[in-house]
Parts: C-alpha cells; sequence; structure tokens
C-alpha cells in the first residue's frame, strides 16, 4: 500500500522549504472550543491546514497543527485512550529534560516554552516569501479563528532562512534528510545518499508501513486517530555564535591550522556543506576540482559496505572525526549500538534571531535554531540520539571521555575533542571544549494525519 499523501500533514515527508516561520503555542479554555477550531482549520474559511499532496503552483502557505499530552487530555480523550500513547509523549519533554542533558542553563526552568507544561496545541506557519506581510496577514486571521473559539496564546516563535541555508554558526545545514520510499523527491531539495531509503513507518505511524525494527510505531493506538500521524519534538536551540568563533581561533593559533579546518573537524563538514570524506585537506573552495554540486553533497559513508566496496575506509576518524556532530548523529552504514541506519530523524529547522556577521564582537542577543524533528517514536529516536550517541562516549570506538561537540553536554570545567592526525601518538586534542549549544524550549507534540484530525475536530 502506497502513501495517502492527502492524509499526513504537510512539511513532513517533504520540506516545505519556507522563508519565513511562525510557531504558535495555545491553551484551549474549553474542549468543544478547541474542536471547533480544529474543525475550521479543515475546512476553512480562511488558513487552512495543509497537506503532503503534490501540487502543480507552490502554495504560499503551509500550516500544520500538532498537539500535547496535555492538550489531547484536555480535548476530552479519556484516560483509557490517553494510555495508548507511548510514556514519552506522556510525560512531556519537561519531565526527560535531564535524561536528554537539558540541565543547568539548559533546564525546563529556563525555558522560553515547554517548562511548565502548559501548551496544548502548536499551530506552525510556514510562508514561501522574506517579506512579512503575508505571514503576518495569516496570523492575523489565524488570531481571529483563535478569539472566536477560545484558545489563549501563550507564545509565537519566529524562525527565518538564511539565503545559502546556513545557521549561525556558518554551516549549510538539512543536507541529510533521509530518504524515504514512495516519497518523489527534488535532487537539489534532497541529495542521494549511500544509505537504503528509510521506509515510511520510520516517521508514519499505521497502515502496513514497518519501521527500521520490522514493527509499526502506532502501538495500540486506534487506527482512526493514529493512522498516518507522526510524532514532532519542537525544540529552540540557542547558539552561542561568539563562543564558537572564538573558539575556532583559539585551535587554530594554538596548533597552527586554519581555523575553518577545525570548524569542519567538529561538525564532519566543511561549513559550506562539503563533507571531509571527500575533501579532507583544504576548505573546498582551494580544492581542485571545484566544489561539490549540491547534489553530491550527501553521498559518502565512513568505510566501504557491500554496496560501495571501494569507497575510503575512514575507520580511525583520520578525515571525518569519530566525535565529529555528523558521524554521532547519523554514522550511516557504521555499526554504532547496533543495527545500522537506523534512528533516522526529519528535522524541519531555521534560524532565529538577526544574523551573525563574521568579525562581529558578541552582542548579547540571542540566536539560535528553531524548529521539529519529526519521527515515529520520540524515546527510540530523538531521545535515543540524544541520551546515547550524544551525551553518552560508549557508542562506539574513539569517543570514551567525550561528548558531541555541538550538541553535547559538556562538563562545568569543559569537554574534550580529539582529531586524530597521520601521528597517531600525538592527536590534537581541543581541551576545554565549551558549551556550544543550550536549549530552550521543547515540546513533544502528535502530528495527526488529516483522518485523525477529524477525530479529535468531531469531539466538538
Amino acid at each position: 500500500m502506497g502513501i495517502d499523501f492527502s492524509d499526513v500533514q504537510a512539511n513532513i515527508l517533504r520540506g516545505f522549504n519556507a522563508q519565513l516561520a511562525r510557531h504558535f503555542l495555545l491553551a484551549g479554555t474549553s474542549a468543544s472550543g478547541t474542536a471547533q477550531f480544529i474543525g475550521a482549520l479543515l475546512q476553512g474559511p480562511g488558513p487552512r491546514i495543509s497537506t503532503a499532496e503534490a501540487w502543480t503552483e507552490r502554495p504560499h502557505y503551509a500550516l500544520t497543527l500538532g498537539f500535547t499530552a496535555p492538550g489531547l487530555a484536555a480535548l476530552g480523550l479519556p484516560p483509557a485512550l490517553m494510555a495508548c500513547f507511548p510514556d514519552a509523549f506522556t510525560a512531556g519533554a519537561a519531565a526527560r529534560a535531564h535524561t536528554l542533558g537539558d540541565v543547568k542553563a539548559g533546564a525546563p526552568g529556563q525555558w522560553a516554552y515547554g517548562g511548565r507544561n502548559a501548551e496544548h496545541l502548536v499551530l506552525s506557519l510556514y510562508t514561501d516569501e522574506h517579506r512579512r506581510g503575508r505571514l503576518d496577514e495569516l496570523s492575523r486571521q489565524l488570531r481571529g479563528l483563535m478569539a472566536q473559539h477560545g484558545l489563549a496564546e501563550l507564545g509565537a516563535f519566529d524562525a527565518e532562512s538564511f539565503p545559502q541555508g546556513e545557521v549561525h554558526f556558518g554551516y549549510r545545514d538539512g543536507i541529510a534528510q533521509p530518504r524515504i520510499e514512495g516519497v518523489p523527491r527534488k535532487r537539489a531539495d534532497n541529495p542521494p545518499d549511500m544509505q537504503p531509503a528509510a521506509n515510511p513507518g520510520e516517521f508514519l505511524l499505521g497502515k502496513d508501513y514497518r519501521n527500521a525494527f520490522d514493527g509499526n510505531w502506532l502501538g495500540d493506538l486506534p487506527p482512526e486517530l493514529g493512522d498516518n500521524g507522526s510524532y514532532g519534538v519542537l525544540r529552540m536551540i540557542r547558539q552561542e555564535v561568539a563562543t564558537f568563533e572564538a573558539l575556532i581561533v583559539r585551535v587554530g593559533q594554538r596548533y597552527q591550522v586554519d581555523p575553518e579546518w577545525v570548524a569542519a573537524k567538529l561538525m564532519g563538514r566543511w561549513r559550506n556543506g562539503v563533507p571531509l570524506t571527500l575533501a579532507p585537506t583544504a576548505p573546498p573552495q582551494q580544492a581542485q576540482p571545484a566544489p561539490l554540486p549540491a547534489h553530491q553533497l550527501n553521498r559518502f559513508d565512513y568505510a566501504p559496505t557491500p554496496e560501495h566496496p571501494t569507497f575510503y575506509d575512514d575507520a580511525q576518524g583520520l578525515r571525518c572525526p569519530i566525535g565529529s556532530h555528523i558521524r554521532r548523529l547519523n554514522p550511516r552504514s557504521a555499526l554504532v549500538m547496533g543495527k545500522p541506519h537506523t534512528r533516522r530523524l526529519i528535522r524541519r529547522a531555521m534560524p532565529y534571531g538577526p544574523r551573525w556577521q563574521p568579525g562581529q564582537h558578541d552582542d548579547g542577543v540571542e540566536r539560535g535554531l528553531l524548529g521539529y524533528f519529526v519521527c515515529g517514536d520520540v524515546a527510540a529516536q530523538f531521545e535515543f540520539l540524544l541520551q546515547t550517541w550524544a551525551n553518552r562516549d560508549f557508542a562506539t570506538h574513539g569517543l570514551r571521555g567525550t561528548t558531541e561537540p555541538i550538541l553535547g553536554l559538556q562538563p562545568p570545567e569543559g569537554g574534550r575533542f580529539v582529531i586524530r592526525t597521520d601521528n597517531a601518538l600525538d592527536p590534537i586534542v581541543i581541551d576545554p571544549l565549551p558549551q556550544l549549544t543550550v536549549t530552550r524550549g521543547c515540546l513533544y507534540t502528535f502530528l495527526p494525519g488529516i483522518g485523525g484530525l477529524r477525530r479529535l475536530a468531531a469531539l466538538a
């Protein structure tokens, strides 16, 4: 059975490639009002929930709706039905924060949202141009619907894409999104890689989808509510840009290497997106041949495989450090804590805050990333990546005494990052490695399929 794209919310299987986003965090004052609000978003008039159906003419906006566990309970779902949801989702992000490394400055008490579990709904609006006129007009219409149906706006958080798809740290982002079987794609939007296409069951519940463990994430949820739904983690991450830029300069001076090389080793890619496994020795703008075209940026692995027996074997991390961001969080064919090509996530995030200008001094303004991590199971995918691959040191060889350098929680005295060189006895060690990101908000949401939304609207 193929995917019914008309039953899947937009921006899950296929990115909308928005220029602007606004995430409204809402609380309902009555179950019937919230249900009527859902119905209005499905039927109009006004902005409507968008689907994953292909379009002949690009729409000017996309609109998605997610629910927290308290939001579903407030809608009137009985306790027996609420018990069918996974434990991680019902507990919520704040209750799980300490296991994810969200402590101290990143603890729920410091969050801009999510820390008190007061949010019921996340309404996400994406527009296709940098001009804010359309975003503001659609927001005005949506706020009218909120008022009409008794929804309280607890906050609204904006994000905006940068021209080359980069983030505040300067890296080009969004390159290694999973290819999903049965989902048409544009090569420029999702470059081919050496990994097998993921089954839709990695990200969608129900139907006859299978996940990487040959099961289905629907669990005991009734199909009329769960089919073609997903789970989304709406996460806000502050990036300590001045600290990062000072770090790569300091390490570069200490070891007499190019700071851009240091940045590439931390990430596993040069800041323009070219992977170290394919361009290991010089910034790509200086390398020969010319920088890789977009459709080749994701076509690599870390060792030969039966499908690609002649690929370069970087098992020791001489090109791409074993502890680098992209290698720890997407080990590709490597046997890291079990089965390869598992724990995949779809990332739909954009920067927030004013763009960092190279060479500027720290202005104290907050900058970071805001958006969704989409998966079929929060604990097995999102939480596993942070708990085990990012913040532990036993997932594979060469990680002892370290955590992931970009998102990982560093100890108070600073962490360590090891860059292996041809001289095995004298690696480059970044020590202390400062904390480079801090969690500023997190919510676990259920993103129903269109049929599931109709089921919730019928509670009115």
